[in-house]
C-alpha cells in the first residue's frame, strides 16, 4: 500500500491519502482505524450506486456498521443548492447527526457536493473521499476543497473542509469509460506541468501502456496524488502557492461555463492549458520548444481535439465571475518553465481575446 501523509496546522487536521488496488473493499477496516462506527451514510450517483452500492453496503452491514445510500444526480448537476438542501433533509430523517460520517465513493463534483454539505450540516460531520475517478484520485479528492456552483458560475458557494481519509482504489478505473480516464489525465498532466517535468516524461509511454499495467497506474496516481498534497500542505486556503494548481483553470472554467457544463472538466482544462501555454511563451519567458512539448502531450492522451460551438464573448464573459480574480484582475498561472510556475494577474485583455480566437478556434 502506498502512503501519503497531508500535515496540516490544528488538532486532528492531518490525514492519510491510501493507494491500493482493492483498497475499497477494506472500508470497514479503514473506518476501525478512524474510531468511526454505527451509522454511515454513502453519498454516490446513479452511476457508482448500481456498480459498487450493494458491495459496499454489504462489506459494512457485515463488519457492524449501520450504512445508508443516498444518491444525487450525475456530474455537475449533483453541485446546485436543491440538491444540497435535499441531501441535508434526507439526512435529517435518516437520523443523521454530528458524528456520523459522510462517505464519497465518486468523482469529483460528487465529492464536492458531499463535502459542501459535510461542511454545514450540524456545523461539521466527518468526511471521507473514496474517488473512483482518475480526474478525483489525483486531484479533486485531496485538499479539503468543497463547492456546489450557481447559475452564474462553477464553485461560486463552498468551504473548505478537509476529509478524515482519501481512500485510493485504482480498480475502480476498470469501468471508467475511456473519456473519464482522458479528462482525469488532464490532471496529471497539469500536476507534471507545474511541479515535476519527470512526472511528464513518464507520461510519454502512452495513454495504452499506462491504463494496461496496474503498477505504473498506481505509481502515477501516487505521485500526483503527492504533487496535489506538497502543495496544499504548505497553502491550505489558496493564499499563494496552491493558487498554482489552477493552471489551465482560468479559461477552462470560462469554457465550461460558456458550454453550460457540457463540456467535462478535464477536457475544458486541457484546451486551458493550450492556451495557458501559448501566453507564458509571449508573458512569461517558457520556450516555444517546451510549449510545444506540453501541446504534444496533451493531445497524445486524446485532449483537446474538438470543441462544441460556443460564444466567445460568454467565455470572457465567465472570467468576470472567476473567483480566483483579484479586484478588477484575472489571474493566471503560466509557466516560466516546465515545472515551475508564475502567477500573473497583468495579462492584457487583448492577449486573452487572442488566445480564445488562436488556441479555440473562436471568432468573434
Amino acid at each position: 500500500m502506498r502512503e501519503i501523509s497531508l500535515a496540516l496546522p490544528g488538532r486532528d487536521r492531518s490525514y492519510q491519502i491510501l493507494i491500493d488496488p482493492g483498497l475499497r473493499l477494506r472500508l470497514p477496516g479503514l473506518l476501525d482505524a478512524l474510531r468511526l462506527s454505527g451509522r454511515v451514510f454513502l453519498v454516490t450517483d446513479t452511476r457508482v450506486g448500481e456498480l459498487y452500492g450493494e458491495q459496499t453496503v454489504a462489506v459494512l452491514k457485515d463488519s457492524g456498521y449501520t450504512p445508508a445510500l443516498l444518491t444525487v444526480p450525475r456530474g455537475e448537476r449533483a453541485k446546485t443548492w436543491g440538491v444540497a438542501q435535499r441531501l441535508a433533509k434526507e439526512l435529517l430523517a435518516r437520523g443523521a447527526d454530528r458524528s456520523s460520517p459522510l462517505i464519497a465513493p465518486r468523482g469529483g463534483a460528487v465529492g464536492d457536493l458531499t463535502g459542501f454539505a459535510a461542511s454545514i450540516f450540524m456545523r461539521g460531520l466527518p468526511f471521507i473521499q473514496i474517488p473512483t475517478t482518475l480526474l478525483a484520485m489525483v486531484d479533486a479528492a485531496i485538499g479539503g476543497k468543497t463547492a456546489i456552483n450557481l447559475p452564474e458560475g462553477k464553485n461560486l458557494l463552498g468551504t473548505f473542509h478537509q476529509p478524515r481519509l482519501v481512500a485510493i482504489d485504482p480498480q475502480f478505473l476498470q469501468t471508467l469509460p475511456a473519456s473519464q480516464r482522458r479528462n482525469g489525465m488532464a490532471e496529471v498532466i497539469k500536476h507534471g506541468f507545474i511541479r515535476d517535468p519527470d512526472l511528464l516524461g513518464r507520461l510519454e509511454k502512452g495513454r495504452d501502456r499506462i491504463f494496461k499495467d496496474e503498477a505504473e497506474l498506481t505509481a502515477i496516481i501516487h505521485r500526483a496524488a503527492a504533487i496535489k498534497a506538497e502543495v496544499v500542505a504548505a497553502d491550505e486556503r489558496e493564499g499563494g502557492l496552491r493558487r498554482i494548481l489552477n493552471f489551465g483553470h482560468t479559461l477552462g472554467h470560462g469554457l465550461e461555463q460558456a458550454s453550460k457544463f457540457r463540456l467535462p472538466h478535464g477536457e475544458a482544462v486541457a484546451w486551458g492549458m493550450l492556451a495557458a501555454l501559448g501566453l507564458s511563451v509571449k508573458l512569461a519567458g517558457l520556450s516555444p520548444e517546451e510549449a510545444a512539448y506540453g501541446k504534444q502531450l496533451i493531445r497524445n492522451f486524446g485532449l483537446a481535439r474538438r470543441l462544441p460551438a460556443l460564444d466567445p464573448l460568454a467565455v470572457l464573459a465567465a472570467l468576470a465571475l472567476d473567483k480566483k480574480r483579484l479586484a478588477d484582475r484575472v489571474v493566471f498561472v503560466l509557466l516560466k518553465r516546465l515545472g515551475e510556475p508564475v502567477i500573473r494577474d497583468d495579462v492584457p485583455r487583448s492577449l486573452i481575446e487572442q488566445a480564445v480566437s488562436e488556441t479555440f478556434g473562436l471568432s468573434y
